[in-house]
């Protein structure tokens, strides 16, 4: 068949580095794509693109057979729409007016707000999909922004979408419905091009595969008999070992008793359990179950209503995360960019600053800072042109592993993960993973893995605590922990007495 848009010899530069050679890709009318490769393989460099918002230094790209040169609108025009990772919608206007902000419905000179609401309840029922148009944006959870991006795009006519890990924030049961909707649109005649770090997302729902590699395309062509493990060797171009090291060994002493907590806002109830030196103990749930409350209130983000924690034996009163860290206690924030780095501040400065007074006397001494940096730099394989680079501009496994040498330069033993992969690609998974069994080796640590990603959590952690509605409902280890065991436990159709830590 022939492709309705192909790239041909594109290549692209930044800042005289080259991030794009010579690639070659054809999309087919009505097809299905996955994209994969490692963070800064090239993946939104290329979208970008074929959608316009960049030209690229050299190379051709061909629309329906034909040249073009593309720009934002006349990408739009041709039905060529991108929906970047960072959705591009307006929060304080309604549904409907972001659906057609820019190719407003008028009346003529007044807007019409009626046919644009009808015709927005009209491509809404194309998708069945039952958003209220006139409702703010705001109000919306991340999957029905994604919905609405959707329906953005095809009010435009669209022929080729492409999605940028569209995933990322929704859950099990959204991302169904989005695949749905996506072979929805397959039957439509949409060509849709599905960017994702998650290979088992991308297996699930491509008929076709691309692979990124350093800026070159390794692969084009059937995803059907390809497993996650050779999809993976693909992206980073050698076999991989097996993604998770043997699990450690935990010792018998326990560095974090807790009793019966509970938070002042009733998330968390009665939650009580126990972490040894040197173990990684994980917790699972759906959404909503109070994971990420119960770890931001043993750190002091959120308040405690009841309940004991003891540290290393001893009984202690944490009320702010400075108290958790001058204990030993630190967390790693599911929202890696609003909560654990500052993206303006330099990759150096990141990692020095919860521990600043190792640096200073009456001035910050800058010069042992960069050491620092570049001692973490060489021992976690954070990939930097220099340790002032702006850590914002670092893709998304560096940046997280940023945050770990911010939290282990403080000193701490007790490290509270809190979806420590999300948003990272294949390698840099495994290495955070090397990095934490490093750290429980030479350190002595112990960890508490909080996951949404059934593998992680099974592959890496010796034991699984489920929790739902805000309690600790079972314990998995051993044979029983796998993915039956845990989902059933986590959905309520397996239930057993009350846990006992």
């Amino acid at each position: 068949m022939k492709a309705i848009l192909s790239a041909r010899n594109v290549c692209m530069n930044f800042s005289n580095v080259r991030v794009l050679h010579n690639v070659d890709v054809d999309f087919e009318p009505a097809k299905i794509y996955g994209v994969v490769g490692e963070n800064g393989a090239g993946k939104s460099t290329l979208m970008r693109i074929l959608s316009g918002f960049l030209q690229p230094v050299e190379g051709e790209i061909h629309f329906e057979g034909n040249k073009v040169v593309l720009n934002p609108l006349r990408a739009k025009a041709l039905g060529i729409i991108l929906i970047p990772q960072e959705l591009n919608l307006v929060e304080s206007l309604r549904v409907y007016e972001n659906i057609f902000l820019g190719d407003e419905m008028t009346r003529g000179f007044l807007l019409s707000k009626r046919k644009m609401i009808e015709e927005t309840k009209h491509l809404m029922a194309q998708l069945d999909l039952s958003i209220d148009p006139t409702v703010y944006v705001s109000q919306l959870s991340p999957a029905q922004k994604q919905m609405v991006e959707i329906i953005k795009a095809i009010s435009k006519r669209v022929k080729v979408l492409i999605m940028d890990e569209p995933t990322s924030s929704l859950t099990d049961e959204e991302v169904l419905k989005l695949f749905q909707i996506v072979r929805n649109m397959k039957q439509k005649g949409i060509t849709v091009i599905f960017i994702s770090h998650r290979l088992k997302e991308v297996r699930q729902i491509a008929e076709e595969l691309i692979v990124l590699r350093d800026g070159r395309k390794v692969y084009q062509g059937e995803i059907q008999g390809l497993s996650e493990k050779q999809i993976a060797e693909l992206m980073v171009g050698r076999k991989l070992d097996e993604m998770f090291p043997e699990k450690p060994v935990p010792g018998t002493e326990i560095v974090l008793r807790v009793r019966d907590l509970s938070t002042a806002d009733g998330i968390v109830k009665e939650v009580s359990f126990e972490l040894h030196r040197g173990e990684i103990l994980g917790f699972y749930g759906l959404v909503g179950s109070g994971r990420t409350e119960l770890m931001e209130a043993l750190v002091g983000i959120r308040k405690v209503k009841s309940g004991e924690v003891h540290l290393f034996g001893k009984k202690v009163q944490i009320e702010d995360p400075q108290d958790a860290k001058n204990l030993g206690l630190v967390y790693l924030p599911e929202d890696r960019k609003n909560a654990g780095i500052i993206q303006i501040l330099e990759a150096f400065k990141n990692t020095t600053m919860m521990s600043l007074e190792k640096f200073s006397k009456l001035l910050v001494r800058v010069r042992k800072e960069v050491d620092t940096f570049k001692s973490y730099e060489k021992k976690f394989d954070i990939k930097v042109r220099s340790p002032w680079q702006t850590v914002g501009t670092l893709s998304g496994g560096n940046q997280q592993k940023v945050v770990i040498s911010k939290l282990v330069e403080t000193g701490a033993k007790i490290f509270l993960f809190d979806e420590p992969t999300r948003g990272v690609d294949v390698n840099a998974r495994h290495q955070i993973y090397q990095i934490m069994h490093q750290m429980i080796s030479e350190l002595g640590c112990s960890f508490v893995v909080v996951s949404s990603d059934l593998p992680e959590v099974i592959g890496l952690c010796n034991r699984v605590l489920v929790m739902r509605n805000g309690r600790i409902v079972a314990e998995a280890k051993g044979e029983d922990l796998n993915e039956k065991e845990l989902i059933y436990h986590a959905t309520g159709v397996k239930e057993v007495g009350a846990y006992q830590a």
